[in-house]
């Protein structure tokens, strides 16, 4: 073999060697991330569908779930590694049994103008139940209602705001589809819905919107961001997927104030949600979504008192060392603050 050769084919398998090890130091990492095909996963579909995550040398795995205690056991056991999910007495309890389990960012609040959630009351009974003191002796539906669910904090104010007690009131648990059907067969006189729920029982008739939820409890944390072990211990890949996700919610907010076209980010919901009827998403409200991450933690912390006080929750777990604001501190100082 001449030199030539020779050194032409150092230099190929030098170069291939470099290329074949840079393509393994920069693979993309791999997140296993849950979601419940809900308007408020908005961040994450966002990302997925204009590469943002991407970017962030990140694939993700969506798989769908469709309960708290999905989420926890899949987060502890390792098979998710993100997950929204809602900061209940479920959650708290999980974590003070030892789940490791992060609290890291906002994914669904009632800020004002975004009550996507309402008390919705029969169209009937509309001139009937017009304060809380008229569902004494009614009946109220909603969903995780005896199960320390964020739902049970929201008829808790409503009922506070009339001086109504529980017990004056007959309370029944059910998913939202069935409080739904109630609500039409008559069989609840009141209840709890989530939109897409809250539009379309109003344009069939079967129920008047009352008040919703922004109005009963401004700003509570409903949904959040949560890390399981399999992101805790991969904190770079937990920036940069959080850096993603962000840049998503300031895409889905940046969309419901006419900075970019709206249309876009109906083409990704209605892709990607259940909700899948385009009209609808102009008479929808729709999930409060911060974009900078911020989680309304004293909101968290009195939610807990409530579950400690009713039982829902034998012990107290410290807010603070549950929620994990370093991911999204770093990411602002990256991104800067929205405006």
């Amino acid at each position: 073999m001449t030199l030539a050769k020779s050194n032409y084919l150092h230099i190929a398998l030098s170069a291939a060697v470099a290329f074949f090890g840079w393509s393994a130091a920069h693979a993309a990492d791999t997140v296993r991330v849950g979601v419940f095909q809900s308007i408020s996963d908005a961040g994450i579909y966002i990302a997925d569908e204009k590469g943002y995550f991407a970017e962030q040398g990140i694939h993700v795995e969506l798989q769908r779930v469709s309960s708290a205690s999905t989420v926890t056991t899949a987060l502890a056991s390792g098979d998710l590694d993100v997950s929204g999910g809602s900061p209940s007495a479920s959650i708290y309890n999980a974590i003070r049994q030892g789940v490791p389990i992060e609290i890291v960012a906002d994914k669904g609040s009632t800020h004002p103008g975004h009550g996507y959630l309402a008390f919705m009351v029969r169209k009937e009974l509309a001139d009937k139940i017009k304060k809380p003191e008229d569902l004494r002796g009614r009946t109220l539906a909603a969903t995780g209602y005896a199960a320390g669910s964020t739902n049970e904090v929201a008829v808790h104010h409503l009922l506070m705001s009339g001086g109504v007690k529980s017990n004056e009131v007959k309370i029944v648990a059910m998913a939202f589809p069935d409080v739904m059907t109630s609500l039409g067969t008559g069989s609840v006189d009141a209840g709890i819905l989530i939109e897409p729920l809250v539009t379309l029982a109003v344009e069939k008739g079967i129920a008047v919107v009352w008040k919703r939820a922004d109005e009963v409890y401004p700003s509570q944390q409903y949904a959040a961001v949560l890390y399981g072990p399999g992101m805790t211990k991969r904190h770079d890949v937990g920036v940069r997927f959080m850096t993603a996700y962000l840049k998503g919610v300031r895409f889905y907010n940046d969309a419901l104030k006419g900075k970019i076209p709206r249309k876009e980010l109906i083409d990704i919901l209605t892709k990607n949600t259940s909700v899948k009827t385009a009209a609808l998403y102009d008479k929808m409200a729709l999930p409060g979504l911060d974009p900078n991450g911020a989680l309304n933690i004293k909101g968290m912390e009195d939610d807990m008192a409530w579950f400690l006080k009713e039982g829902r929750m034998k012990e107290p777990v410290d807010i603070k060392k549950i929620v994990n604001t370093s991911y999204v501190d770093a990411v602002i100082g990256k991104l800067g603050v929205y405006k």
